[in-house]
């Protein structure tokens, strides 16, 4: 059913995608044989992904090795796997763009989850646990289900983070699944999958995303999971601001404790472990473009010590809560509504920290009017001037860059309706920013017009082979210039109506998708014990029959029947039977192992289905089924018998049966003889011993005539 989900969800075309040189090297990469030689020729048609790489490669951990220079360097040095997820990471993070989930912050979203990547590598690299690459790789990505939801289901979980279920990531991922039928945790995990990363990566983000808390009883970082664990409270205190209540201080301040512990470090060295994690994270931030403030723990432990006073001035509880529960507010935008009030929110009991205290709120509004964004990029600062006085003077919004290095940063910083670009700059030329431009995303839409000096055909022809939409000479007239931005921004609206229709169609399909699923899955449970029925029940078994008629692995098969239930019916009525029904559902769920699955066949019976078990191990499942109901109590007043109980039946694909329909029909008539002798007992249909938990002997099997 998860990964149905998840193939619809990638049928939107809103799930976040490497783009460029990322999706190049998810192609070569496919398979397990790919040539390390090619992914490296890839990665080298990005200069700036080609210097993060290095970047890595050089990293402390790689101390007193001469430094890497080259692509092949860097993949001898991290190994060809590392570097291709690494690059699959680093491509993701240069397409990002804010999406339509308004509530969503994805500015913050990418500032976090290079904090976090970069504590996890430190914590990596102190601990000597494995390669830091890779838990920076998991920190950048681990909370890329998120980001994915916020994207195909934009309205949706937009308000579904304003509401209650926005304050807490249990809830929320409890809500997730309600809605969506599936949630951020399982949608992460699926990416990662999809992309080919490390299975052991999938595994310990989902195992972070369901759980985000370091336990208490941690004493030592020895896997992925903690590490991320750990890995967030850094990222938190990096992002801690003035709007940050003091119970949120005080919780990571708990948290932050509990890891000084770990680490077995003093204040100063835990300070100074921590001021490396937040240096490291402002380096990164620059190199990646994504902000980053250099901060100073110093001034977040001050902050935490005076967030405990004002809580203990305020009467409320200060005890360490190791992290606590993992909030997903950070990641709320502030709302206004139409006035320029801020929106309401759910309430949040803490005080911010008086001395840090104000408010950074965004609207999310869009303006009345259309506006479209210019940007100018000329060496010349005097051209430059003149260039944007006009512009503006027509009533664009316009921004400049000096220089062809700063125009291109610009420019994938700001994706620009209009970009205006002088071809010749001593650092960069204009050509080669179209160039560099074109090759992305967020530059293949722009509309782009070339100043230029020289109009001979063979530099027009380069110009357009480049990329350039129109040109225009200099020196420029004003009122050319004007007309020919008019038709940039004629094309710009083309773009706006065509991406809006896109959005909209998405958003109906991610729609449709939601609610056929909802279909789908109504058709397959139980409406009265929310079980799956039988419908499920049987193609679930045939999935799992064919996969160990494979594999040669075990399925085996509990059918339940509870004891007497004519009678309950009909001594406490209907309303009562299905109250017992209910429980007895409840029960059986909870006595299962986390691979098996109950099912409600249809009245008092139910049927249990055991993954990669024998009879034999079937035989304690059972036993351990049948003690689970006798002892519960149902609590109910009306119901003076007080508890249930259930016969059962079992068999396995081990007893060499020839199809499903034989199996379950051997099960069924254990089921008739364990109700025969006695009831309240588990029945084997084999001629093999099995001490059933009531003691009874097993049925014989049918002898061949």
């Amino acid at each position: 059913m998860q990964l149905q989900t998840f193939e619809e969800l990638k049928l939107s075309g809103n799930l976040p995608t490497p783009a460029g040189v990322g999706m190049r090297i998810l192609q070569l990469t496919r398979t397990e044989d790919f040539s390390a030689e090619e992914m490296g020729d890839a990665i080298r048609t990005d200069p700036s992904l080609t210097g993060r790489i290095l970047k890595l490669a050089n990293s402390a951990s790689h101390s007193g090795l001469e430094p890497a220079t080259t692509v092949s360097e860097a993949i001898m040095r991290l190994g060809s796997r590392t570097v291709r997820d690494l690059a699959l990471a680093f491509s993701l993070v240069s397409e990002r763009k804010a999406g339509t989930c308004k509530a969503f912050d994805y500015e913050l979203y990418w500032t976090r989850s290079l904090a976090r990547a970069v504590a996890a590598q430190t914590l990596y690299r102190v601990r000597q646990i494995g390669k830091p690459e890779e838990a920076y790789i998991c920190g950048l990505l681990s909370e890329i289900g998120l980001l994915a939801l916020a994207s195909v289901y934009s309205e949706p979980y937009s308000e579904l983070l304003c509401n209650e279920a926005g304050a807490d990531m249990q809830l929320l991922v409890t809500v997730e699944r309600e809605q969506f039928n599936i949630d951020h945790s399982e949608v992460g995990q699926c990416m990662l999958e999809d992309w080919g990363l490390p299975e052991r990566f999938a595994e310990a983000i989902g195992a972070f995303t369901r759980d985000r808390r370091p336990r208490a009883d941690i004493t030592e970082i020895k896997d992925l999971t903690t590490t991320l664990r750990f890995a967030t409270l850094i990222a938190e205190a990096c992002v801690t601001d003035e709007s940050t209540p003091a119970r949120e201080f005080v919780r990571i301040g708990d948290g932050l404790e509990h890891l000084r512990d770990v680490l077995g470090l003093d204040d100063s060295g835990f300070q100074r472990f921590c001021d490396t994690c937040a240096n490291e994270w402002a380096a990164w931030g620059e190199s990646l473009d994504i902000p980053a403030e250099r901060i100073r723990f110093s001034h977040v432990f001050n902050a935490i010590a005076l967030a405990r006073e004002v809580l203990e001035r305020a009467g409320e509880s200060v005890s360490p809560s190791a992290g606590g529960p993992a909030p997903v507010k950070a990641y709320l935008c502030p709302l206004r509504n139409p006035n320029g009030l801020p929106a309401e929110r759910p309430s949040d009991a803490a005080a911010a920290v008086p001395a840090l205290a104000g408010s950074a709120a965004v609207s999310v509004i869009p303006p009345t009017e259309e506006r479209f964004n210019v940007l100018a990029i000329d060496d010349d600062p005097v051209s430059l001037r003149l260039l944007v006085r006009h512009m503006r003077n027509d009533g664009y919004q316009v921004e400049m860059a000096r220089g062809g290095k700063e125009g291109l940063k610009a420019a994938l910083r700001t994706t620009p309706d209009i970009l205006v670009v002088d071809q010749e700059m001593p650092d960069i030329d204009g050509l080669e920013v179209v160039r560099s431009l074109r090759r992305t995303e967020a530059g293949a839409s722009m509309f782009i017009l070339l100043l230029t000096g020289n109009e001979s055909e063979d530099m027009l022809v380069r110009a357009f082979d480049a990329g350039v939409d129109d040109f225009i000479a200099k020196p420029f007239i004003p009122r050319v210039m004007s007309a020919r931005i008019k038709g940039g921004i004629r094309l710009a609206k083309l773009q706006r109506k065509t991406e809006f229709d896109k959005q909209t169609i998405m958003r109906q399909v991610a729609e449709l998708g939601r609610l056929t699923r909802k279909l789908r899955a109504a058709s397959l449970t139980d409406s009265l014990t929310e079980l799956p029925n039988r419908r499920y029940a049987m193609k679930r078994l045939e999935s799992e029959w064919a996969a160990s008629q494979r594999s040669g692995r075990g399925v085996s098969v509990v059918m339940i029947d509870i004891d007497h239930f004519k009678s309950v019916n009909d001594t406490y009525g209907h309303d009562m039977g299905d109250f017992v029904l209910k429980e007895t559902a409840a029960v059986l769920k909870g006595a299962l192992r986390e691979e098996d699955e109950v099912c409600r066949l249809g009245g008092e019976e139910f049927l249990v289905i055991c993954r990669n078990t024998s009879t034999d191990d079937c035989c304690r499942v059972a036993a351990r089924i049948r003690k689970a109901v006798e002892e519960h109590q149902i609590q109910q007043p009306a119901f003076d018998r007080g508890h249930v109980t259930i016969s059962l039946g079992f068999a396995g694909s081990d007893l060499k049966f020839s199809s499903i329909a034989e199996m379950l029909k051997a099960a069924d008539e254990a089921v008739y003889a364990a109700k025969n002798g006695g009831r309240n007992q588990a029945r084997r249909y084999d001629a093999m011993d099995c001490v059933s938990d009531a003691g009874a002997p097993p049925v014989s099997r049918p002898r061949a005539a």
